[in-house]
């Protein structure tokens, strides 16, 4: 009763999902709804190259956020390498002084066995 089924969802993971869609479709609809808005051409020059695009004003503007977004999530990766470093080492410190939860329910069983045998 205390362990949840691998196939069941846990509470928690239902609740970000519903999270995630109710962040999604709003945000879906705005950039829909921006795109449709801002649909006019506009000539994107590559200077000192002798090349002119002509594009929807919106492609520009969500390629150069992409591009940050991008940006600023590489930069975020990069930067906390060290911590997800320590996490894990950390991580295996732990699992190796941390006995097995059956060898320890045997092991303990053994020890009271013994001081009631004293």
């Amino acid at each position: 009763m205390g362990q949840v089924p691998a196939f069941m969802p846990s509470a928690r993971g239902v609740e970000m999902r519903i999270v995630y869609w109710i962040l999604s479709i709003p945000l879906a609809i705005l950039i829909a709804i921006f795109a449709v808005s801002n649909r006019a051409s506009v000539t994107l020059s590559l200077w000192p190259l002798p090349y002119e695009i002509d594009l929807p004003l919106f492609l520009p503007i969500m390629v150069a956020l992409l591009i940050g977004l991008g940006i600023g999530l590489a930069y975020e990766w990069l930067v906390n390498g060290k911590h997800r470093r320590a996490a894990k080492r950390l991580d295996g410190e732990l699992r190796h002084l941390r006995p097995d939860d059956s060898k320890g329910a045997v092991g303990d069983q053994r020890a009271i066995g013994q001081d009631q045998a004293s």
